[in-house]
């Protein structure tokens, strides 16, 4: 279960992860009279800790969960309350002593007693981040997915609405509360320009914003302990695997390379390029990367964002799965004449082979999709022709795991001269 969706609930007939999931658990009850579940994280298992907040879910899951036979649980999770959501945690307590309890009911108790005349504004922008994550067509339980989960529409949507709860607060306890709910949202919107920037190649940017989301890390700490932690050690932030300090040392790597630390920025390669998936692997042999065959074959995509979400994945969320190609080309200055030439892919799943102007210059082995950083890094010195547009083929494999949902590339290319 440890790489089943955690966003859709299981009877969601557009999530085959939590689907097939599903099955298997009622194959279990059949066979075993006394099935517990083990939770290992209800959320996103490596986490920016972005709200996520999950009452609608647990409304489908419980009642079916509670059908199917299964008997209790043994739930393991961090203790980050401005991730799950309190009106999570206190629903999911309450349905896991009885699973057709009444969860509106629930809600609208909670809502009440916890932000007062503030109660209406602040359902309405947790229920606007539930109809993000249930209609989102995304599958997944690292936080990889999340910044095509939230969309700048999202943060339109929760800004007036967190306003009008900062109005209608009428006691220092509702309005301690709507200003947690404050942070979090700062804290969500420096996550979405952390991955933005991030996706652009922009390093330096990122680096600020992930700096920008420890500090409102730090205030909501003050606030209350239990909503979230001021570091990320590992057993009590919750944060086991790359958390946004280690994400924040890589910008600054990254930024080095470009601004002249350790590096100097040739190209940063368009942000669109020309796609097509091979699923007989005839690419190599029909030499794509030379730019043969009919242009009319492939189509445009973006290298920011995973290739499934731009017309490569079914009704039930099935990813295409096998060998997948991008074209690029890019002018190289005359400057760059001999010198070192590295090309330089921010994250690619799950494993790469780059050409340049025809000529092969490298493999990036297979790495699990969910492994960050998942950079593929190639010499292309002797390739390169300064002066020139360059022709810069990647073919990627996605590996075979439907579940892994490998995204291909997911952050603009650039090339950079290394020094010393």
């Amino acid at each position: 279960a440890i790489w089943s969706c955690t966003l859709h609930a299981y009877d969601d007939p557009h999530c085959w992860q939590k689907v097939r999931q599903g099955q298997m658990l009622q194959q279990w009850c059949k066979l075993c009279p006394n099935v517990w579940i083990y939770g290992y994280n209800y959320q996103m298992l490596v986490s920016g800790l972005t709200p996520l907040p999950e009452t609608r879910k647990l409304a489908r899951d419980f009642p079916l969960l509670h059908k199917w036979g299964v008997i209790g649980f043994l739930d393991e999770t961090r203790n980050v309350w401005a991730e799950c959501g309190i009106a999570s945690r206190y629903v999911r307590a309450q349905l896991e002593w009885d699973a057709e309890a009444d969860v509106e009911a629930i809600l609208q108790d909670f809502y009440a007693r916890w932000y007062g005349a503030a109660a209406e504004p602040m359902r309405a922008f947790y229920d606007a981040i539930e109809d993000a994550i249930e209609t989102s067509p995304l599958h997944g339980h690292e936080d990889r997915v999340m910044p095509y989960v939230y969309s700048p529409k999202l943060l339109r949507t929760l800004e007036p609405l967190l306003e009008q709860a900062e109005r209608r607060a009428d006691s220092d306890r509702a309005r301690q509360h709507v200003h947690a709910d404050r942070l979090i949202l700062e804290h969500l919107r420096a996550y979405m320009a952390m991955q933005d920037a991030e996706q652009q190649s922009q390093f330096a940017d990122a680096a600020r914003h992930a700096e920008r989301m420890m500090a409102l890390r730090r205030e909501l700490h003050a606030t209350n302990p239990f909503y979230i932690w001021y570091d990320e050690e590992r057993y009590h932030s919750g944060i086991w695997y790359w958390g946004v300090e280690d994400r924040k040392r890589w910008y600054l790597d990254l930024a080095d390379r470009m601004a002249g630390k350790t590096g100097e920025l040739i190209a940063r390669l368009p942000e669109d390029a020309l796609f097509r998936t091979d699923p007989y692997d005839a690419g190599i042999a029909e030499q794509w990367y030379a730019g043969e065959g009919r242009e009319a074959d492939w189509r445009p995509i973006s290298t920011t964002k995973p290739f499934y979400l731009q017309g490569y994945e079914d009704a039930e969320g099935l990813p295409y799965v096998g060998s997948v190609w991008y074209r690029m080309r890019v002018d190289v200055p005359e400057s760059a004449a001999g010198r070192k030439i590295m090309l330089y892919a921010p994250t690619v799943e799950t494993e790469a082979w780059c050409w340049v102007n025809g000529q092969y210059a490298g493999h990036r082995p297979y790495r699990e999709a969910y492994v960050r950083p998942a950079e593929a890094e190639f010499d292309v010195s002797q390739a390169v022709r300064p002066g020139q547009t360059n022709l810069i083929a990647i073919r990627v494999s996605t590996g075979l795991s439907l579940a892994a949902a490998a995204g291909g590339l997911q952050s603009r290319l650039f090339l950079y001269a290394p020094r010393g």
